[in-house]
């Protein structure tokens, strides 16, 4: 394990340093996998490419898509502090039949929200974002008898995070209101994002200003084209239908509980 830290923490100080790591298809963010044993939220690390697609292939032999990308040096720290906003405790890094855990702060220091510049408000939901994920993931590959138990654990988690959450709107600088997207089915969400990063991978045209706004507040600012809210479009792009306090309640899947005013559930197709 120690050698494999020091491997690590070499290639992120050095400028020629190189890591691969997975991106899943489902998400378009990094690979999350729940460890078996220590429970720790982590993603896969390798030190050559050559392992990094072999890998790639075997979760692509269990109908998992994963793409392999390349970490240069300049990349890392990005990388790394981001995946503290995902929700994302560990990396383990793999040679071979060899696995080496690496608690995330062992690598990177999580940001000290009390040095940033005065009246700046970080916003951040871990576990919002990190259950999105897990949910993404379980819903966008191939069904097994466990997905609809899986998909319902993790509804049910989700909205717990939902309600707690707080969310970056994007308002429009020269005042044309709120970007819209439209479905296949014609239904109309809202984009809204768990962090600045998502937000930021968004807003690469810094056409929006970002606007905070608090779960318990969202039914009140939805506008009225919109049937719910799109949870980070450039990564997860997870539709949740918001239930409003004016209007009833969106419909659950049979045997949930119905959402109460300002919550939110996946606005995807019932897992049999």
């Amino acid at each position: 394990m120690e050698n494999g830290k020091k491997e690590l923490l070499t290639r992120l100080s050095s400028k020629e340093g190189e890591l691969f790591s997975l991106i899943s298809g489902c998400t378009r963010e990094p690979y999350v996998e729940c460890d078996e044993e220590t429970f720790d939220d982590k993603v896969m690390l390798y030190f050559t490419e050559e392992e990094a697609k072999a890998a790639a292939a075997a979760l692509a032999g269990a109908k998992i898509p994963v793409t392999v990308i390349r970490l240069a040096s300049g990349q890392m720290l990005f990388f790394f502090t981001n995946l503290y906003a995902m929700g994302v405790n560990a990396v383990e890094i793999r040679q071979g039949e060899e696995r080496c855990l690496i608690q995330l702060e062992e690598i990177v220091k999580r940001r000290d929200e009390s040095q940033l510049p005065e009246g700046t408000v970080w916003v951040e939901n871990p576990q919002l974002h990190l259950t999105a994920i897990y949910f993404a993931q379980e819903l966008r590959k191939p069904a097994t008898p466990q997905t609809k138990q899986r998909l319902d654990e993790l509804q049910e988690e989700m909205a717990a995070d939902f309600r707690k959450s707080r969310f970056i709107f994007a308002l429009d600088k020269e005042g044309n209101g709120t970007p819209m997207v439209k479905m296949k089915n014609g239904d109309t969400f809202q984009p809204v994002f768990t962090d600045a990063v998502e937000f930021g991978r968004f807003n690469r045209e810094n056409k929006f200003k970002g606007v905070i706004v608090e779960a318990d507040k969202l039914d009140k600012v939805l506008s009225r084209e919109a049937k719910g809210v799109l949870l980070n479009v450039t990564g997860v792009n997870l539709p949740l239908n918001v239930s409003r306090s004016q209007a009833p309640a969106a419909p659950v899947s049979p045997g949930a509980p119905a959402a109460p005013a300002a919550a939110a559930e996946p606005a995807v197709p019932g897992v049999e």
